[in-house]
C-alpha cells in the first residue's frame, strides 16, 4: 500500500503528523539530551481501525530505533507500514524541533504592522513589561486588574485596551485568593464571570475570568507544558507574579535572570507573539541607594535592560479608607518616549473598581515623587512661553523651588543630572528628545 504525503502541524511544542489514510502521530514534551538524542511523549491513532487510539502516551526516543513500538503496534493493528510512517514522522519532527525560528531576510518579508498596544502605554504586543515596587504595595492586585481588563477587553482606569486571553502564573498567592480577587473586579463592572465562548475557537473553555496556574518552581522547568497550554488556549498575554521565585529564588544572579528571560522568550513564537507583565520586588538597599526611588529591582541591570518597558509603582492609603491611590512611573522605554506618571484609585465597594486619578489630588503621591518628576509635572502644566523663538513650556528654578518647597540648589542639581530637561535663558523646559 502506498503511503500519502505526511503533513506536519505545530502547536506550541506539540507536533502532529497526519496522513490522508487517517493515521495520526502526536509528539509532545520533546526533550533534547546532551548527546543530541530527543525524547518525546508519543500518541498514535488510526481512524480506519476499530479502536482509533492504538498506542500511548508512551515516552520514547525519536532518534533511536522504533523496534519496541513497532512490535506493540503489530499486535494491535492490521497495518504493516508502521516502520515507514514512524521514520517519516521522526524526520519531520526532528527537523522542525531543531530548526526553531528560521533565519529570514527582512527585506523579503511582508511589511509587518505597527506594534500593537494591548494596554495603552503599558503592555505592547510581543514585548515584556516590568512593574516593580516594595513588597506589599499592591502589585498583585494591580497586575490582576490589568490582566482582567485585557482579558475582557474593557478599559483599565481610562486607558484603552485590546482584548487578549490572559494567564496568571502565580508563585505568591493561591487559586482561591486569585478567584475571589478576580470575581470582585468583574463584579464591580457587572461582568459575568462564567462561560464566555470564543467564536473563533468554540472548543476552548474560556470564561470571563483570567486563566490561572499555581507555580512552585522556576519558570524554565515548565516551558514545555506551558508552551502547549498557551497554544491550545490561545493565550496572548501572561502575568508573572512574581519575578523572584520565577527565577528560582536568585533574581540577583545574572545567569538566573538571563535564563528566566530565555524561558519567557521561548513561550512566544513569530506567528503568535506573547506579551508579558512581570511583577518584581525592589530591595531595601536599592531604594536607599536611589534616595527613595529604586533604580533597578534586585540590583541587577538586566531587569532594566531586557524588558522593553519598565515602571515603578508607588501607593498611598489613608488608614481606615476603602480605597488606595497609586502612581505608576515610567522609568525606561525602548518603544518610544517616557510617559507621564499614570494615576489610579482602587476602591473596594460592591466589588473592586479601578478609576483614573490625577496624582496631584494625593499629596502623599506628589510629595513622594523624585524632584525631577515633580518638576516635570510643573513644567507640563506651565503657560506656553517663547524660548529662542520656539514655543515651549518652561519655568525658572526659583519658581519651581517655591512651589515644591525645596531649595533651589538641590532642585537645580537634580535637573542638571536629568537628560529630560534643558536650560535656556534661565528657564527649564522638557527636552525635545525625551525618550
Amino acid at each position: 500500500m502506498t503511503l500519502s504525503v505526511p503533513h506536519l502541524e505545530i502547536i506550541g511544542n506539540h507536533f502532529i503528523v497526519r496522513w490522508d489514510e487517517g493515521v495520526l502521530i502526536e509528539f509532545k514534551r520533546l526533550y533534547a539530551h546532551r548527546d543530541y538524542h530527543i525524547d518525546a511523549e508519543i500518541v498514535i491513532t488510526d481512524e480506519q481501525e476499530l479502536i482509533p487510539h492504538l498506542l500511548g502516551p508512551v515516552r520514547s526516543s525519536i532518534t533511536k530505533t522504533w523496534r519496541s513500538i513497532i512490535r506493540e503496534l503489530s499486535e494491535l493493528s492490521e497495518r504493516d507500514d508502521w516502520h515507514q510512517r514512524l521514520t517519516q514522522a521522526s524526520i519531520l519532527v526532528q527537523e522542525a524541533h531543531r530548526a526553531g525560528a528560521p533565519i529570514v531576510s527582512l527585506g523579503g518579508i511582508d511589511p509587518p504592522g505597527v506594534t500593537q498596544e494591548l494596554l495603552s502605554g503599558v503592555i505592547y504586543e510581543g514585548m515584556p513589561t516590568l512593574v516593580f515596587g516594595p513588597g506589599g504595595i499592591g502589585k498583585s492586585i494591580i497586575g490582576l486588574n490589568m490582566m482582567s481588563a485585557v482579558h475582557t477587553g474593557r478599559p483599565f482606569a481610562g486607558l484603552p485596551v485590546t482584548q487578549s486571553n490572559c494567564l496568571i502564573l502565580d508563585w505568591e498567592t493561591s487559586e482561591r485568593q486569585t478567584w475571589h480577587r478576580n470575581h470582585e473586579i468583574l463584579e464591580a463592572q457587572s461582568i459575568d464571570p462564567g462561560p464566555w465562548p470564543d467564536p473563533d475557537f468554540p472548543m476552548i473553555e474560556r470564561t470571563g475570568m483570567v486563566y490561572y496556574r499555581f507555580q512552585s518552581g522556576p519558570l524554565w522547568d515548565d516551558v514545555e507544558f506551558l508552551n502547549q497550554q498557551i497554544a491550545e488556549l490561545r493565550i496572548g498575554t501572561i502575568c508573572i507574579d512574581s519575578a523572584g521565585p520565577a527565577c528560582g529564588g536568585e533574581p540577583e544572579s545574572a545567569s538566573a535572570t538571563l535564563k528566566f528571560f530565555e524561558a519567557l522568550r521561548s513561550l512566544s513564537n513569530p506567528d503568535a507573539p506573547l506579551q508579558s507583565l512581570i511583577l518584581a520586588h525592589v530591595t531595601h538597599e536599592g531604594r536607599r541607594a536611589g534616595g527613595g526611588r529604586a533604580g533597578s529591582p534586585f540590583g541587577s541591570v538586566y531587569w532594566l535592560n531586557l524588558p522593553r518597558s519598565v515602571f515603578e509603582l508607588q501607593s498611598a492609603q489613608e488608614e481606615g479608607s476603602n480605597y488606595s491611590d497609586f502612581a505608576l512611573h515610567h522609568r525606561k522605554s525602548n518603544l518610544g518616549p517616557l510617559h507621564k506618571p499614570l494615576g489610579f484609585r482602587l476602591t473596594w465597594d460592591e466589588g473592586c473598581s479601578i478609576d483614573e486619578l490625577d496624582i496631584r489630588q494625593n499629596a502623599a503621591l506628589v510629595a513622594g515623587l523624585p524632584l525631577p518628576e515633580r518638576a516635570l509635572i510643573l513644567i507640563r502644566e506651565s503657560q506656553t512661553v517663547s524660548v529662542n523663538g520656539h514655543m515651549a513650556r518652561a519655568l525658572s528654578v526659583g519658581d519651581m523651588a517655591d512651589l515644591m518647597n525645596v531649595t533651589q540648589k538641590n532642585l537645580a542639581s537634580a535637573l542638571q543630572r536629568d537628560r529630560r530637561f534643558v536650560l535656556s535663558d534661565g528657564l527649564w523646559s522638557e527636552s525635545a528628545d525625551n525618550w
